[in-house]
């Protein structure tokens, strides 16, 4: 249950608010989690779990744990899946939610792949590994900006991002939010206990040491906070086409627009810079949910149902 985020530090703030006056967390305002012993204003990706466990047992949710989706194939209007289990499900209607955290990008950079000194932000476990060394960040994001800070005043922190560091304050954008205290960032960056460069790019690696358009860093690790791709190898057999943001073409309601039934939500619904966070596309699944019940409603009564019955499984 929640495997992705159990894949994340324990510790690891989340940037949405999780009080009653704010909740930007929950995933219905019936059962919030701010009613839960959490973090307040931001819970931890541990006490997210816990809630999510919570959430899960109070709607008796038939969730099937320690399954793995093997392959996906479309046919006949129905969706063939296959686990590692030998098990198989149809059904006419099928939800991707697989998020991005399975897919670490790192850019294809000389040097980068398989240097032992090169890491992605989703293995960072803490500051605790990296005392008194020098480390360079590469990003932008929430990511980088959350590492940058935590490393500070114990290892020799450098960032640098292809363009400048937008934040919350200024642009009241929800993918600007920089960490749990942009003042505290900004104030590091300006004091130069984070050695921050902007517009640059690298042109190659080196082991540990990084060629950058204005200069030469020799470090002890690289982190690359650049984010994910859509998690879809079970989809390697469809032809999907994707938009700019390299997540699938859909509706509005998050339906395939090659596909008929093929619903993607979450984050791999991108369709504007606030679908990767959970208050931006909450508000998406609720269309896609009524969407669903319409297709299942206007289905022949000559078609077969699984198992003799409209379910829906879920499997993490």
């Amino acid at each position: 249950m929640g495997q992705a985020w159990r894949n994340v530090r324990p510790d690891m703030r989340m940037l949405s608010p999780c009080l009653p006056q704010r909740d930007w967390t929950s995933l219905t305002y019936k059962f919030p989690i701010w009613k839960m012993k959490t973090g307040r204003p931001y819970c931890t990706a541990k006490e997210f779990v816990t809630y999510l466990q919570a959430f899960s047992d109070y709607y008796k949710l038939n969730i099937l744990t320690q399954t793995m989706v093997e392959t996906i194939h479309f046919d006949d209007g129905k969706y063939l899946i296959y686990t590692n289990f030998n098990t198989s499900f149809i059904a006419p209607n099928l939800v991707m939610a697989t998020g991005v955290f399975g897919s670490p990008y790192i850019p294809e950079i000389p040097g980068a792949a398989d240097n032992p000194f090169v890491m992605h932000s989703n293995d960072y476990r803490g500051s605790h590994d990296y005392f008194n060394e020098r480390v360079l960040i590469v990003g932008a994001g929430n990511s980088a900006a959350e590492i940058a800070v935590d490393l500070a005043g114990r290892a020799l922190v450098y960032l640098v991002s292809r363009g400048e560091l937008a934040f919350f304050s200024e642009t009241q954008k929800l993918q600007d939010i920089r960490g749990i205290s942009e003042s505290y960032l900004r104030e590091l960056i300006k004091m130069e206990i984070i050695r921050y460069y902007s517009h640059q790019e690298i042109i190659r690696i080196r082991q540990n040491q990084v060629l950058l358009k204005s200069r030469m860093l020799e470090v002890d690790k690289i982190i690359f906070a650049t984010g994910y791709r859509p998690c879809m190898n079970v989809l390697k057999s469809f032809q999907l086409r994707s938009n700019k943001y390299e997540a699938p073409e859909i509706t509005m309601a998050g339906e395939s627009i090659q596909y008929p039934g093929l619903f993607f939500i979450g984050p791999l619904a991108f369709q504007t810079p606030s679908s990767t966070v959970i208050h931006g596309f909450i508000k998406q699944i609720s269309v896609t949910m009524q969407r669903i019940s319409e297709r299942i409603k206007n289905r022949p009564v000559s078609e077969p149902m699984v198992n003799g019955q409209h379910t829906m499984q879920t499997i993490s």
